[in-house]
């Protein structure tokens, strides 16, 4: 969608799914729509960005597992190893088994580097 001009008009109703989501006392749904909205900075190559929204994901609910697991896979594309090592085991440690994606985090693919490839 960001290649074809629509990355800014997503990130416009993502923000109004957000702001709606408030206004209604929705918190989970508001929750899974910032995860989003991270997950797209992130992918949009704003990595300090998609850092600090998982940090304060992780600060409003110390409990919820997937901010942890996201900063890992990030730091993990960094070759921050210690720092993802760190959150994985967060993740692991709140995470419910039937999330466990270990395999995954083994493979080849999860290693890819995202990042000086604009091709992508």
């Amino acid at each position: 969608m960001d290649r074809s001009g629509e990355g800014e008009a997503v990130m416009k109703r993502l923000e109004d799914a957000l702001q709606i989501a408030e206004e209604e006392n929705k918190a989970k749904e508001a929750r899974n729509v910032k995860l989003i909205m991270a997950q797209i900075q992130f992918l949009r190559k704003n990595v300090e960005d998609a850092l600090n929204s998982y940090n304060e994901l992780a600060k409003e609910d110390p409990k919820d597992f997937r901010p942890y697991f996201c900063r890992g896979m990030i730091y993990s594309l960094l070759d921050r190893n210690a720092e993802a090592r760190e959150q994985f085991e967060k993740y692991r440690q709140l995470s419910p088994k039937k999330f466990e994606v270990d395999g995954y985090l083994r493979t080849p693919l999860s290693r890819v580097k995202l990042f000086g490839n604009d091709e992508n």
